[in-house]
């Protein structure tokens, strides 16, 4: 513990993180889209106290001209039951962000437990892991996910404590079901290549353990590319999470961006022209999937020193 804390250690960490930093920071990409991520993430934390309405309580008060357009007290318009969408699309960020960020760092990690082991250990685990991913890889992911989703609810009818667990979180489990293959086959292929690197021969013949090299030496050199891959898996889960609410298997309870978009194809907007129905879900979806798509750009270049400039 103590050779962890000492000064040499800390500080060479902090040389390590610094470079990092210039280097992401000399990426306009990423910077532009760290502060998208950020500006959004912060609308969503603090959603409660930014939104004037209850996302859930019409304006009585105006219900004579539903859909309402932007007006100063709804300054984005309100829908055809009176709710407003500013505070819908503030709640929406907050459920849509929650499964990227669960849906995209459990499926890497996932895949990164499995891929690694798969390599160190080898022989029949590997042959048996190897042809498991094959399977769920060749499956077309889309289907799958929309024949899990629609089973949701049976399954929580038969378990009520699942009545406990938030709709997200089950989506989000959903795209880590189907999604971890192909971070196990990336991570392994990577895992192979450092298993034959001389320093694991020399850890082996100086009697480390198989935990030790795992935690030790694999981990942290696949780490850089486990990072970018999360980034990429929570835009991808993000995307997901929207086209499945907009089909109608989300909670009818909650907001998500995908049913913002999905009550508004109920409510005829694109036909009506309510374009602020529709408009601020789709643009919402677009920036937080091209601020996570610029951060893995960045990344892509911290990785790879071939892709700087």
């Amino acid at each position: 513990m103590a050779t962890i804390f000492n000064k040499g250690n800390i500080l060479r960490r902090f040389e390590r993180w610094n470079k990092t930093w210039k280097v992401f920071r000399s990426n306009w990409m990423g910077v532009v889209g760290l502060i998208i991520a950020v500006t959004l993430i912060t609308l969503a934390v603090f959603s409660n106290q930014i939104a004037k309405w209850d996302p859930h309580e019409p304006d009585f008060e105006n219900l004579d001209i539903l859909p309402s357009p932007p007006v100063p007290g709804h300054i984005l318009g309100t829908n055809r039951h009176g709710e407003d969408i500013f505070s819908i699309l503030l709640n929406s960020l907050g459920i849509s962000l929650a499964v990227g960020v669960v849906a995209g760092s459990l499926t890497v990690i996932l895949g990164t437990t499995i891929g690694v082991a798969s390599a160190y250990i080898g022989g029949t685990f590997d042959t048996i892991i190897m042809r498991i991913t094959d399977v769920v890889l060749v499956i077309p992911a889309l289907p799958v996910m929309l024949l899990l989703a629609s089973l949701v609810p049976l399954i929580v009818d038969k378990l009520s404590w699942l009545d406990k667990i938030p709709w997200w979180f089950i989506i989000a489990f959903v795209y880590v079901v189907v999604f971890w293959p192909v971070s196990a086959r990336l991570i392994r292929g990577q895992a192979l290549s450092l298993k034959q690197r001389a320093f694991i021969t020399s850890a082996k013949s100086a009697g480390a353990g198989n935990f030790y090299i795992i935690f030790k030496h694999l981990l942290p050199n696949v780490f850089p590319l486990m990072l970018t891959m999360i980034i990429t898996s929570m835009r991808q889960a993000i995307l997901y999470e929207a086209f499945l609410a907009f089909l109608g298997l989300s909670d009818p309870w909650d907001w998500s961006l995908g049913r913002m978009l999905s009550v508004a194809q109920q409510q005829a907007s694109l036909a009506t022209g309510a374009w602020w129905m529709y408009l601020p879900a789709a643009i919402a979806i677009a920036l937080t999937t091209l601020s996570f798509a610029f951060i893995g750009i960045a990344f892509d270049e911290i990785v790879n020193p071939r892709l700087r400039r």
